[in-house]
C-alpha cells in the first residue's frame, strides 16, 4: 500500500509540472515557441491574430444577391 500511494504522489507531481510550468505564448498547431514582432510561426505558417483587428463579416451570401441565377 506505501508503494501505491508513492507512486500516486509521484504521477501528481510530475502531472502537476507538465501543466503549471509556464511556456509563454506558443503556436495554436505547431506548439512551437512564438516570436513576438513576427505575425507568422517559422514551423508551420500560422497566421497570428493582430491584436486589435477583427474579422470582417460578409454576412449571408443568399442574402446580399439582387438576381438568382437560372
Amino acid at each position: 500500500m506505501l508503494w501505491s500511494i508513492a507512486f500516486a504522489c509521484l504521477l501528481l507531481v510530475v502531472v502537476a509540472l507538465k501543466y503549471l510550468r509556464p511556456r509563454g505564448e506558443q503556436c495554436p498547431q505547431c506548439s512551437a515557441p512564438r516570436e513576438a514582432d513576427l505575425p507568422l510561426c517559422r514551423s508551420c505558417g500560422w497566421i497570428y491574430e493582430a491584436p486589435g483587428e477583427e474579422e470582417e463579416d460578409y454576412g449571408d451570401p443568399e442574402e446580399e444577391r439582387p438576381w438568382k441565377p437560372e
